[in-house]
């Protein structure tokens, strides 16, 4: 009986409550004019025409927070595996923040996950990592427009017909043997 009510007291508190969590979500998104839903029991929420994913989990002592940008795109999708994994590996390497990008076959994913105890923290933390996935968003992309513009200008060099001549090399002058032929005759 004892474990009934702590368990009834402990889900009324924020930390302990998704739903509670959500709603703080929900309502600062309304404040910054942020259209949002849930679907799937996660929070969806549309930022400059980009879709990003909110989940929670709760701990013992600490509830989690997720964000995910998820895309998936057929330039990405022709690119090679090594060349996605290099660009991912660069991203994760050299933008010093809490965001990962993951490379998949056909799409990425770049995530950011935070542990809070209370509304503030979770507010404030939000927007830190947030902030740090847009940034790291950014340098993804970033790096795969510079890849696929290399690779449009390498193919374009490749198909682009050469003229006639242009490869060889020039030929020594042979005037002394012209000369001594001209002699004999």
């Amino acid at each position: 009986m004892l474990n009934n009510i702590t368990d009834f007291w402990s889900g009324l508190s924020f930390t302990k409550n998704v739903n509670k969590m959500r709603k703080a979500l929900m309502d600062f998104f309304a404040t910054e004019g942020i259209t949002c839903e849930i679907k799937d029991g996660a929070l969806l929420f549309e930022y400059k025409d980009s879709w990003y994913i909110v989940n929670f989990a709760i701990g013992d002592d600490y509830a989690e927070c997720g964000i995910i940008y998820y895309v998936e795109e057929k330039t990405f999708e022709a690119m090679e595996l090594s060349d996605k994994t290099f660009i991912a590996a660069k991203v994760n390497n050299e933008i010093d923040n809490h965001a990962i990008m993951y490379v998949y076959n056909d799409s990425f994913k770049i995530s950011s996950t935070f542990y809070f105890t209370s509304k503030k923290m979770l507010m404030e933390l939000f927007t830190k990592h947030f902030n740090e996935l847009t940034d790291t968003i950014a340098g993804a992309v970033g790096l795969i427009r510079e890849h696929l513009a290399e690779e449009a200008e390498e193919e374009e060099r490749e198909n682009t017909p050469q003229q006639i001549g242009f490869r060889m090399q020039p030929e020594e002058d042979d005037k002394d043997e012209n000369a001594q032929v001209a002699k004999k005759l």
